[in-house]
């Protein structure tokens, strides 16, 4: 590559870089990392080089251009805790994982999600009376995970015995935290060193145990029979079933905490979803306004903000050519608050979405292409379902300004939920 002033030459048109050495550019990063990558993708354009082999990518074109190529140009890398996967592309492992999720998209069909809509209506009605008795909830995204972690868990496994999942999977998830946060890479001999390493591999280990005991155990029903009759082992079905589990642990409940602080904040908005709420019946039956307060609310607060993917030999992105052996950041947050096609996008309105049809790479709160997230449907019909009771029951103010955590999922803190009937 040639180096130019502050830009890079490689292919049709010159990345442009921060200006920033790696300590600096990092510092930055960890300091505020949504404001950085926003700022740097403002200031730069769709395609900047952060740091030597880190590149930011924030056009709906280039980044539709490295989802949809994502398997091929592109790889998902890395596995839970970080480590080199072994599901590259042309890989017999990826190979094996695109099936095991293509198989698990399938399963989840509208007599599935409806019959798993009825469950979770009775469980969100006693959480409506919970909420009720304490009137000022300031940790909502943690009571919304009670029941999130618990509908997941009746999800995979049907009438099988999985009390003790969703406190599994919230050990296994304090145990990769440390790893998720740190701003450091550490190269793998010196990994193996590191407690934080043990921690995680214990959690793991203790994990595909509880998964085996509740798939084995009486009952039935549930992903987890799809996941046997299609073939799998013992081994496949209880690395697919954790990977499930903890994506829809805590992801689904910062969604619909994000929800209800926006509609607290806003009396009409509010208003407006919970007349479309009296209309909802099931999950697939989604009320247009309901579903474009969901759509509004993924827009604004993706809790998964941000991902990433590999380029092996060199990839094309829109009319750049990115490094070989580089890395591709896709902070979905500032995706979505700089695509052109949303008015005042810093702004909740969910009555955009009434005539709004995003382009390709504009809207991505799940991803995109072959690894678009396999339970996004699962999800979707558990944020309106929980949204539908709560509004049909309770009414909702804010206090306080409140921040939001993006050191993992992205969720709301600070805010004290106020609660009364209807």
């Amino acid at each position: 590559m040639h180096v130019d002033g502050n830009e890079v030459q490689d292919g049709n048109q010159r990345i442009p870089t921060v200006g920033l050495d790696h300590a600096s550019a990092a510092l930055s990063y960890r300091t505020n990392q949504l404001g950085f990558l926003y700022e740097m993708a403002r200031l730069h354009g769709p395609v900047v080089e952060l740091w030597p082999g880190t590149v930011l990518v924030t056009g709906p074109e280039e980044v539709h251009s490295v989802l949809k190529n994502t398997n091929r140009k592109f790889s998902k890398d890395r596995d839970l805790r970080l480590r080199k996967s072994k599901a590259t592309p042309g890989s017999q492992k990826l190979t094996e994982w695109m099936s095991t999720r293509r198989t698990v998209i399938a399963s989840m069909t509208v007599e599935m999600l409806d019959e798993h809509a009825v469950w979770l209506s009775k469980m969100t009605d006693e959480l409506a009376d919970q909420m009720l008795r304490r009137r000022c909830i300031n940790d909502i995204t943690a009571t919304l995970e009670r029941v999130t972690s618990m509908s997941i868990a009746r999800f995979c496994f049907g009438s099988r015995d999985a009390a003790a999942i969703p406190r599994t999977a919230q050990a296994m998830l304090d145990a990769l935290f440390p790893i998720f946060s740190s701003p450091y890479e550490f190269p793998p001999y010196l990994k193996l060193a590191q407690p934080r390493e043990w921690r995680a591999n214990r959690g793991i280990r203790k994990m595909h145990a509880e998964v085996l005991s509740a798939a084995k155990s009486s009952g039935e029903g549930g992903l987890v029979d799809v996941l046997y009759r299609s073939g799998l082992d013992d081994t496949a079905m209880a690395d697919a079933m954790t990977a499930i589990l903890l994506a829809a642990h805590s992801v689904p409940a910062a969604a619909t905490a994000w929800a209800l602080v926006e509609l607290a904040r806003n009396r009409d908005e509010q208003e407006l979803a919970r007349a479309a709420a009296t209309e909802w019946r099931s999950s697939w039956a989604e009320p247009p306004a309901l579903g474009w307060v969901v759509d509004e609310t993924l827009r604004l607060w993706p809790p998964t903000w941000v991902s990433d993917r590999a380029v092996d030999e060199g990839g094309v992105c829109g009319s750049w050519r990115l490094p070989p052996r580089s890395r591709v950041v896709l902070p979905f947050w500032v995706i979505h608050r700089l695509a052109e096609c949303y008015v005042e996008p810093a702004t909740f309105n969910s009555r955009r979405w009434e005539h709004l049809s995003p382009p390709p790479g504009a809207y991505v709160p799940f991803g995109g292409g072959p690894r678009r997230c396999l339970g996004a449907r699962f999800a979707r019909a558990e944020i309106i379902t929980m949204l539908a009771v709560l509004l049909q029951r309770l009414s909702f103010r804010v206090e306080g300004e409140g921040t939001l955590d993006a050191r993992t999922t992205l969720s709301p803190k600070g805010f004290e939920l106020l609660v009364s009937p209807r």
